[in-house]
Formats: C-alpha cells, sequence, structure tokens
C-alpha cells in the first residue's frame, strides 16, 4: 500500500527524472529531507519494485512506479484547478493544497472532479494533466531564457513557485499568452520582452522558470 510519503518520493523521482539523470541530492532538495533519509527510502521503494537502480547509470523508475508518480500528479493538477475554477483560489495559492489533499482523494473523488471541470488537459500554471490511463502528454517548449532573440513565443507553463506566479501574473505572463523576445540586456540584465504591446524586463530567475513554444 502507498503512503504519502512514498507517493512524494515517487513524484520528485518522476520530476527529477524528465530533467535528466537522478541523484539521491536532488530527490533530498524536492522532498526535503536529509540524504540519509533519501537511502534508506530508496531501498524500500526497490523492494516495493517502484523503482530500480542500476550501477552505471543511477535511480530509474519502474514502468509501475512511473505509473504510481502519474497518478499522484494527475490528482495534483487536477485539484489545483478545482480550486481555482469552482473554490476561486489564486493560482499561487493552490500548490500547497494540493500537496496535502492528492494523497487522500479517491478515484472516484479523482474522476468526478475530472467530470466536473470538463476533462481538462491542462493546469492553473499550464502544466499538462496526466491521463487516467497513466499517460503525459507530450508539450513541446522551451525555457524562455533559451529562446533566440528577436522571436516570438507562446507561453505554455510556469513553474509553481508562488513568488514567481504572482510575479508573473503581475506582467500578464500567462499560459496562452504571446510574447515578443527581443534577448537579454548586457553584462547578465533582464531579458526584453513584450506582452500585450508592453515591453517588459524580465528577471533572469523568472526566464528560466517559464516555459513557451514557438510561434
Amino acid at each position: 500500500m502507498n503512503t504519502p510519503s512514498i507517493e512524494d518520493y515517487i513524484k520528485a523521482i518522476y520530476k527529477a527524472g524528465s530533467r535528466g539523470e537522478i541523484s539521491s541530492r536532488d530527490i533530498a532538495a524536492r522532498v526535503g529531507v536529509s540524504a540519509p533519509a533519501v537511502s534508506k527510502m530508496l531501498r524500500r521503494l526497490v523492494k516495493l519494485k517502484l523503482v530500480r537502480i542500476h550501477p552505471a547509470t543511477g535511480i530509474h523508475l519502474t514502468p509501475f512506479g512511473s505509473r504510481t508518480a502519474l497518478q499522484t500528479i494527475r490528482k495534483h493538477r487536477l485539484i489545483e484547478l478545482f480550486l481555482v475554477r469552482e473554490l476561486g483560489y489564486h493560482w499561487d495559492e493552490v500548490h500547497a493544497e494540493a500537496e496535502r489533499l492528492e494523497h487522500h482523494i479517491s478515484p472516484l473523488f479523482e474522476e468526478r472532479i475530472a467530470e466536473k471541470l470538463g476533462h481538462p488537459d491542462f493546469d492553473p500554471h499550464g502544466d499538462p494533466i496526466p491521463t487516467a490511463e497513466g499517460r503525459m502528454p507530450d508539450i513541446e517548449e522551451i525555457p524562455l531564457h533559451t529562446a533566440e532573440a528577436n522571436s516570438t513565443l507562446i507561453i505554455t507553463r510556469l513553474n509553481d513557485d508562488p513568488a514567481l506566479l504572482r510575479y508573473a501574473a503581475k506582467l500578464e505572463l500567462l499560459p496562452g499568452a504571446a510574447i515578443e523576445f527581443h534577448g537579454r540586456q548586457p553584462f547578465g540584465g533582464p531579458f526584453n520582452i513584450v506582452v500585450n504591446g508592453e515591453a517588459v524586463a524580465l528577471a533572469p530567475e523568472a526566464a528560466e522558470q517559464i516555459f513557451g513554444r514557438v510561434k
């Protein structure tokens, strides 16, 4: 039986793996625990056949582990959207609430939320919602700071850091918004973009956490 702690670890491993090779340090940072705690949990996850550890390539989710991670991510993102659409939460308030609730809703409740929302494809931050069968849609996107100068992009998603979301909302950098990207100011300065006809100096830290697709 999966516990909230196990689900948190599996979700963290899935998200870390989407960015390349996974290390215990990555997992510890995402879950907020010590390295020894990660090592202890990894041994448990191996016994549960959720994770395998290869001497050469490191930590990997098994197919069963991947499905478990995607099921948890699906619940999380559905809850986030439900809180925004139905309960009036702001998009910067929902991540922590969903972290608590995702471990405690039944499959039936999850499906009722999906039906109520019209079986949505994306959460409030633009993150894709895995299907009920455990498939994650492929999204072509790049972080804004890697875009070529003088290109046009459509914002696809933002990391769910509350401070980032409040900052982006003020600039109207929302999923679906079209922006003109004009490159970075000299000496490590901000990025020059145009949103809704307004010139904006976008902080570099934000440009690394906002994603878009080239139009």
